[in-house]
């Protein structure tokens, strides 16, 4: 019944995907509530409601409270008729999860990237985890369809990754992600940047629920950045081709270091792990003490692992270039929060993660930068509630958003 209503192009067919989507997103809602938000009647919405609970898509789900007289119904959807899938690739894990339309997840599987994990490799990985996904839960004729999350640069209108650095494996340029699976499910597929279902994600169902003006940002090998404003997410003005946009290019020292762009003083060359590493190691090398002297024989050979474990036991040389990479990162904040205003700033990847310590004291300068210029704005700061599962739960999102718009 959904599947048919989704293919609907009647009047009456918008109208119920109308309705079944403010349930979707709001439910358990009165019929009051619906009428009002979709500007439907209560006449119309009444029979629209009926259709809904005979088909099983809709069922009652107690009582709203009474300003007199019976009490309303409320209604909610029937979250497991349909599932979706929601991928997310990126440069150390990918990964599938089979998700009901409220987008909790069902089952999941991860994959970790290595010089073995090619385009062909990984499509057939997911094509054959999405089966068996179906089959146990026994939903190979009612899945939905297809979310993809990625870094990028991406072509999102052809559903094409391009040119992604720092992949392990080669062949990740100009990958047909889109067109791959919808050979193999027949399904709507859609390629979006992992920040921006990431951002969706929290903002429909984790730290962010509710807000409309928020700031997603994934800091580790590069840095990711989400942008929503007044509810929509804004995407760069030379179309999905050119990139996400990108924080990590954003100038904190005209004079400073040069970045992999070719431009110097890059937010990228100063406060990701490869800067973080780059600049521990110039300082070994320099002949500063450190508890990593004992962990690693070749400098070259230090790893983010290394400097995070250091710095759990009171390496002085860790702390304080974290210190150091976290000031940078915190001008970058307070850039963006004085232009945008944001209500939050969702702070994930495993700069902020896995080094409290640069979490803490990012904010902390990014507090004391912004509140100069605005000391009545508050913002408020989390690591988000869906931790490394909010790209693809929100490409999974994104799937039933554009089905049912």
């Amino acid at each position: 019944m959904l599947q048919e209503i989704l293919n609907s192009t009647t009047q009456k067919g918008s109208n119920l995907k109308a309705l079944y989507n403010y349930v979707r997103k709001e439910g358990p809602v009165t019929k009051a509530e619906i009428a009002k938000q979709t500007g439907l009647k209560l006449s119309t919405c009444a029979r629209l409601l009926d259709e809904l609970l005979e088909n099983n898509l809709l069922f009652e789900s107690g009582e709203a409270e009474s300003r007199g007289g019976r009490k309303p119904k409320k209604y909610a959807i029937h979250t497991e008729v349909n599932c979706i899938i929601g991928i997310d690739i990126s440069r150390f894990y990918s990964k599938v999860l089979l998700l009901t339309l409220d987008s909790r997840i069902l089952e999941e599987e991860t994959f970790k990237m290595d010089h073995t994990s090619t385009p062909d490799k990984m499509i057939k990985d997911f094509i054959n985890t999405i089966h068996l996904m179906l089959e146990r839960q026994n939903f190979h004729s009612a899945l939905l369809g297809i979310g993809i999350s990625s870094i990028g640069p991406l072509d999102t209108k052809e559903g094409m990754i391009k040119t992604p650095l720092h992949f392990p494996a080669p062949g990740w340029e100009d990958v047909p992600m889109v067109e791959r699976l919808k050979e193999q499910f027949n399904v709507e597929v859609i390629l979006d940047y992992g920040e921006n279902t990431a951002l969706i994600a929290e903002t429909r169902h984790g730290a962010a629920k509710h807000l409309k003006n928020v700031v997603h940002i994934n800091k580790g090998v590069g840095i990711r950045l989400g942008l929503m404003v007044d509810g929509h997410i804004l995407r760069s003005q030379g179309g999905d081709k050119v990139g996400a946009f990108g924080q990590g290019h954003m100038v904190v020292d005209i004079d400073g270091r040069k970045c992999d762009c070719g431009s110097y003083g890059c937010l990228n060359a100063y406060s990701t792990i490869p800067a973080l590493i780059e600049e521990v190691q110039r300082r070994l090398k320099k002949g500063h003490p450190s508890i990593l002297r004992q962990k690693v024989e070749d400098f070259s050979d230090l790893t983010f692992a290394h400097i995070a474990s250091a710095l759990e036991e009171g390496d002085e040389l860790c702390e304080y270039v974290i210190k150091d990479t976290a000031y940078y990162s915190g001008a970058g904040l307070s850039n963006l929060i004085n232009i945008f205003h944001p209500d939050k700033i969702i702070l994930n990847g495993p700069m902020y993660r896995q080094i409290d310590l640069f979490y803490k004291t990012a904010i902390e300068e990014a507090e004391t930068r912004y509140k100069r210029l605005f000391p009545d704005l508050a913002v408020s700061f989390s690591q988000g509630e869906l931790g490394g599962d909010a790209a693809a739960i929100g490409a999974g999102t994104l799937i039933v958003d554009t089905l049912l718009s």
